[in-house]
């Protein structure tokens, strides 16, 4: 999962990027801090958070911190 991440960085906005980026930094606090707290760690906005975990193939912040809990644990 996180080398998907890294592969989709290119592609998205800087934005984004930087949502992606804080996820490869600490995936474990990402997938249990709440979505106000990753957009400000992240400084971008709660949506961009959520339209990230779209952009590299998830169904929303739910799903793709569902996901990215069982690949750090």
């Amino acid at each position: 999962m996180l080398d998907r991440i890294r592969a989709s960085l290119p592609a998205l906005s800087p934005a984004e990027q930087r949502v992606g980026k804080l996820v490869l930094a600490d995936a474990r606090s990402f997938a249990s801090l709440p979505v106000a707290e990753l957009a400000e760690r992240a400084h971008v906005s709660k949506p961009t958070v959520v339209r990230f975990c779209r952009s590299v193939g998830y169904d929303g912040l739910a799903d793709f911190k569902l996901k990215l809990a069982g690949t750090v644990n």
